[in-house]
């Protein structure tokens, strides 16, 4: 059996991506004038921040730690197929279909336990960017009521233009200033079956 392991690329913009409006109730709306309109770019703001970059840190090394852990368990099955394989001469048919059968199950075993630690791992991750998400919200606020803003739209649903309305910059120095390290910790057997029954419904 060869071991893979296959991680999706961390920043996806669906992982990180905020609301395209942030719903903002202490910005007072302008009563007959047009909106005042700021945009931000919440994928780079993510990506070039403290924070950011500690959680992708943490996330790297687990995920290596865990990818290590599962290559050692994979050889060791390997060994086992291979030794298995080279007795099966000497094993009586049955003695040989329930060392197979072992085997398998072992196998079997090792895969639901990678999947399981990898997927506590990823919740773990969404629970660290929830945290950068929350932070970032009131950053947001403060600079639209700051420049008189009313409405805040994420880069990625601007089609074109709007260069001189990015207050990424100083979203980015704010969240620096306020929040530079979140703990990335894969969550419990219990929380991640919670997790799932709460997917499922």
């Amino acid at each position: 059996m060869m071991f893979k392991l296959s991680v999706r690329r961390f920043f996806a913009a669906a992982s990180v991506a905020l609301l395209a409006m942030w719903p903002l109730s202490s910005v007072p709306a302008a009563a007959a004038g047009p909106a005042v309109i700021f945009i931000v770019d919440t994928n780079a703001v993510f990506a070039q921040s403290k924070v950011g970059q500690n959680i992708r840190s943490q996330f790297e090394d687990q995920m290596k730690k865990l990818a290590a852990e599962g290559k050692k368990t994979g050889e060791g099955l390997q060994a086992d197929a291979k030794k298995l394989s080279d007795e099966r001469a000497l094993l009586s048919q049955e003695d040989l279909q329930k060392k197979v059968a072992g085997l398998q199950k072992r196998e079997a075993e090792f895969q639901q336990s990678f999947q399981t630690k990898r997927q506590a791992l990823q919740l773990g991750v969404q629970r660290a960017e929830a945290k950068v998400e929350a932070a970032l919200g009131p950053i947001f606020a403060e600079i639209l009521r700051e420049r008189g803003g009313t409405v805040l739209f994420d880069q990625s649903v601007v089609l074109a233009g709007g260069a001189d309305l990015d207050i990424s910059a100083e979203v980015l120095k704010r969240l620096n200033e306020r929040l530079t390290t979140v703990e990335v910790k894969p969550v419990t057997p219990e929380e991640l079956r919670a997790a799932q029954q709460t997917e499922a419904e």
